[in-house]
């Protein structure tokens, strides 16, 4: 097992990620998906919930923007689910983050 791991580092200087996904078995292409309250005023006592998308394909950020706002957490969290199916299909390693209990 050993010397598995010494000849992988070897092999691993000089690479980026996206060289050693295949060795590490880690998809370069992830999209973290979260679900949590956006305030609406200053003393954070009027929110609405929010999704939020953060993609990365390696090192490098695709996206990070708001996708959509709701007055229902339940619709948010169904949403967010959805979104994760999405980009699921999409190659992306998915996560759904945030307020989700």
């Amino acid at each position: 097992m050993d010397e598995f791991f010494r000849e992988l580092m070897a092999d691993a200087l000089g690479k980026s990620p996206e060289e050693l996904s295949p060795y590490l078995g880690e998809n370069p292409r992830v999209c973290d998906i979260f679900v949590q309250r956006v305030y609406l005023d200053d003393s954070f006592s009027k929110f609405e919930w929010g999704v939020s998308v953060v993609r990365f394909n390696g090192n490098e950020l695709e996206e990070a923007s708001t996708y959509a706002v709701f007055h229902s957490w339940n619709l948010a969290k169904k949403y967010g689910n959805a979104l994760k199916e999405f980009f699921k299909s999409r190659g992306y390693e998915t996560h759904i983050k945030g307020e989700l209990e």
